[in-house]
């Protein structure tokens, strides 16, 4: 796993996907190896973290430790 700093967050990345911040507009979007569009995550207004996620995946949160976790939901959860 790649551990990314997003601001006050800590994004932890399986070891394959990309990510690209946009820090002037608060927003990272995450990249598979053939460049397709994964997810994106920002901060919206309020501060508060939000996340696109446009494949497959399992994303945990953990609030207490401002810490996201992606993964394929095949890798986690064993799908053909």
């Amino acid at each position: 796993m790649k551990k990314i700093t997003f601001f006050d967050w800590t994004i932890h990345l399986q070891a394959d996907l990309t990510a690209i911040t946009d820090h002037y507009e608060k927003k990272m979007v995450i990249l598979e190896p053939s460049i397709e569009l994964n997810s994106i995550i920002w901060l919206d207004n309020n501060k508060e973290l939000q996340i696109k996620p446009t494949w497959d995946c399992v994303i945990i949160i953990n609030a207490k430790n401002k810490s996201v976790t992606i993964r394929d939901a095949e890798d986690v959860v064993g799908l053909p």
